[in-house]
């Protein structure tokens, strides 16, 4: 299984930089097909079959309208800096759902990695279980059920940059994320590790219930809570807010309260959330590692650099030489995780 995960991804390098197009690599019962073209995403999905996997290149791709099979999609990356030889892999639907791609029935274990989305990912109504998403940078997350069913998902080293709205998602795992917006209707769910960033005045968290929020850095010196949560678990969390509106039932314990964020981040603005060496050692996690997004078990990897061999160097000669052959080399790192 290594040695055909190596090959694809190579072949899938070999198409993108001797045709400068962007491309895509079905992995399929151990054959694997690369497709091109104007909509290689969108083909490449046409031919899959629940339990197979995506290699996306970089470049711009048309996704499908719903992703409704259980697939592994894994991109190049979103970071500028660590995708500056393969392009960011960024993926846009059309106008429907305001940009979003709708999450199906049938994607239970839908994997995705290492992408950007224009717009967000939609769930209504689809009781799918064991759901990961892993190192995507994505507008927003908007899922609905008219019941609480359990569903076992990872949110993990994402850059939810809008609401994180999950009704429905219980005894999942939001972990080591920058969440820039609210936290909405999330019921029985675990985070942790997380940059929370939401400022304005409506409340960070809204009708949540019995959630843990362990050793994460709420950075609003506003409303916490609008006061349609209760239950909630909060342990050694960093809030700005001196008094934080934690609700009805809640468990206050061993966080630490009424820090200045300027002595927390080398440099909120720039979304550089290293804690600076002092809070490093000041504010531990349950686990004795730093809160916030480089401690706990999953820190978040510089560059959000997906889990498929990546391209740090490409050189393409722009010629052939005497015997007709085209001088291309790669260097290729592997990754642990």
């Amino acid at each position: 299984m290594k040695r055909e995960f190596l090959l694809s991804i190579f072949l899938l390098f070999v198409v993108v930089y001797s045709t400068a197009q962007k491309s895509v690599a079905l992995h399929s019962d151990g054959t694997t097909t690369i497709f091109g073209g104007d909509a290689p995403l969108i083909d490449a999905y046409d031919a899959s079959i629940t339990g197979d996997t995506l290699y996306v290149s970089g470049g711009n791709f048309v996704a499908p309208t719903t992703i409704d099979k259980g697939l592994v999609i894994i991109g190049a990356g979103y970071d500028t800096d660590s995708t500056a030889v393969t392009g960011k892999t960024y993926i846009y639907s059309s106008t429907i759902n305001s940009g979003r791609i709708v999450i199906g029935s049938n994607a239970s274990n839908l994997y995705m990695e290492g992408m950007q989305f224009q717009g967000g990912l939609v769930k209504s109504d689809a009781d799918i279980n064991g759901f990961t998403l892993i190192r995507l940078k994505i507008a927003n997350l908007y899922f609905t059920n008219t019941g609480i069913v359990p569903t076992n998902a990872s949110v993990i080293q994402c850059d939810i940059l809008g609401d994180f709205h999950i009704q429905g998602v219980t005894y999942s795992v939001i972990s080591n994320c920058i969440l820039r917006g609210r936290i909405l209707e999330s019921n029985s769910n675990v985070f942790k590790n997380n940059v929370i960033t939401y400022e304005s005045g409506f409340g960070t968290l809204s009708n949540c219930d019995a959630n843990t929020f362990m050793n994460n850095i709420f950075t609003t010196t506003n409303l916490l809570s609008d006061g349609n949560c209760s239950y909630n678990n909060f342990q050694y969390n960093i809030f700005a807010h001196p008094s934080p509106s934690l609700q009805t039932g809640a468990t206050d314990l061993n966080n630490y309260k009424e820090v200045d964020m300027a002595t927390v981040f080398v440099d909120m603005v720039a979304s550089d959330f290293h804690l600076l060496p002092d809070a490093s050692v000041t504010y531990l996690g349950d686990d004795g590692t730093e809160v916030g997004l480089y401690g706990g078990l999953l820190p978040f990897k510089e560059g959000a650099v997906p889990i498929n061999p990546h391209v740090s160097f490409k050189s393409i000669q722009t010629t052939t030489d005497s015997n007709g052959v085209l001088n291309i080399s790669f260097t290729v790192n592997a990754q642990q995780n």
